[in-house]
């Protein structure tokens, strides 16, 4: 990536941002000011002058800017997913807006509207979210024509370090690229040019013009970091550390100290105290809304169900939640009785000749699981969640698949992190375990209402839904 790059990017990025915050000022103050809006809400001071607003969007623009500055929004390329920049994002534009009233219940020689700044919260906020989509979508573009991408090089020979090799080249919207390795024994991750020895670092950097290092090194030349960072003390690049220590399934999730000894936590528990709390408050509230706002269609859905097919309208079947407890898991029955009398427990296949008719199309639209927003208020499942399998193939995976029991540390999901990946359906165990682990280590309650958009997205498309 050119120093040049460094520069206009992130100057760029802070110029449109504060331009859609503006923006939504001058909406806002346009709509409140408008006939058909004062018809509603009439003006009671007389309408003020739109220099005032125009002082105040400068003002809200900059104090927006300077906190996403500190947020380190403006660092680029940036690795993590939309939804996660976008909260980031929002998270600091609020933060902004409170400060901007707080100095306005001091500023007393103009009194703004409050239904104008409301509606500039609104505006701005919408503003900013679709510059910061836009922007990321061009910036992802740039980086695969190559273009302002920062290149990097690898330290050591580990595997980790090949994983990342090939991970970022599948990737090149991360907008990084690896063009070589470092290490003592003159070799280099499968592809890749081998740069100089670890003492000649330095000089590397310097000569292929990399940005940033990532250090992989393996059990035997862990000695040579400190080499390392001398041969780099004067050269300006990015250390990334890709440690090769923890378990095989493993990985920091933060940096605790006892004692000021800096420890790394493997393994918590996930809804420990208050998460716990926050979350299961979560679930009560959102399933309750959703089973009334549903109301309608379960009532019809029950009628076509009943109408369809001899058999109960409801399916119940027992499913392993968290610590391995079962429960009756329900859905609206969408096959024909006794489906399963002459195979014994089996997954559903694509075309499955035991589904009814209704079946068929409540099954495509995921319509026949809201039966388990009950199961959700009951406290047998969670809203989002490892999806729960039936006892006789938790059997089969407890034994198969390493790690497996980790999905039962944590109620089970009506929807999960690996379906809206779309791991549903007749689909490899191993990876769908694979993300309800990562889920488990990695659970926030922002974390969840991610998942919770995602499926609406997973059911629109109906990948895997039979």
């Amino acid at each position: 990536m050119s120093r040049r790059s460094h520069i206009w990017m992130p100057v760029a990025a802070a110029l449109i941002d504060s331009g859609a915050v503006v923006l939504g000022a001058w909406l806002a103050y346009a709509i409140r000011f408008s006939a058909p809006f004062t018809s509603c809400i009439p003006i009671v001071t007389g309408l003020p002058p739109a220099a005032w607003y125009v002082r105040l969007s400068l003002v809200f623009a900059g104090l927006t800017v300077l906190f996403l500055l500190a947020g380190g929004m403006y660092r680029f390329p940036r690795q993590d997913e939309l939804f996660d920049e976008l909260t980031a994002t929002l998270k600091r534009y609020l933060l902004a807006f409170m400060l901007l009233l707080a100095a306005l219940f001091f500023y007393r020689q103009v009194s703004f509207s409050r239904v104008t700044m409301t509606l500039l919260l609104l505006f701005s906020g919408v503003c900013l979210i679709l510059v910061r989509t836009v922007g990321r979508a061009l910036r992802q573009r740039l980086y695969r024509m190559g273009i302002a991408i920062r290149r990097a090089a690898v330290v050591g020979e580990s595997g980790q370090a090949a994983r990342i090799v090939t991970h970022l080249s599948d990737h090149p919207e991360f907008g990084l690229t690896v063009v070589g390795g470092i290490s003592d024994s003159e070799a280099a991750p499968e592809g890749l040019k081998h740069l100089g020895h670890i003492a000649e670092a330095g000089q590397a950097v310097q000569d292929h013009r990399l940005d940033t290092l990532i250090v992989s090194p393996t059990s035997g030349d862990r000695d040579a970091l400190p080499g390392l960072v001398r041969a780099c003390y004067g050269v300006n690049v990015d250390f990334l550390y890709l440690p090769d220590i923890q378990p095989a399934d493993g990985r920091p999730r933060r940096v605790v100290e006892v004692g000021r000894v800096p420890l790394w936590s493997l393994k918590e528990a996930p809804f420990e105290g208050w998460p716990g709390v926050v979350k299961r408050c979560f679930d009560i509230a959102v399933s309750s809304l959703l089973m009334l706002a549903a109301l309608p269609v379960i009532t019809v859905i029950a009628l076509a169900v009943k109408l369809d097919s001899r058999g109960p309208l409801l399916y119940r079947q027992r499913r392993v939640g968290s610590g391995g407890i079962e429960f009756d898991c329900l859905k609206f029955r969408s096959m024909q009785v006794d489906a399963e009398a002459d195979t014994g427990p089996v997954w559903a296949k694509q075309s499955d000749p035991r589904v009814t008719r209704v079946g068929g199309f409540i099954r495509r639209w995921s319509l026949d699981e809201l039966p388990q927003l009950w199961n959700v208020l009951r406290g047998d499942m969670s809203l989002v969640g490892p999806r729960p399998e039936r006892p006789e193939f938790v059997r089969q995976f407890e034994r198969r698949i390493d790690g497996y029991q980790e999905r039962h540390r944590v109620r089970a999901g009506i929807t999960g992190w690996a379906q809206v990946n779309g791991l549903r359906g007749d689909t490899p165990i191993e990876a769908r375990t694979s993300f309800d682990r990562y889920y488990v280590e990695n659970w926030s309650l922002l974390f969840d209402l991610k998942i919770l958009a995602l499926t609406i997205k997973a059911v629109l498309k109906g990948e895997n839904s039979y």
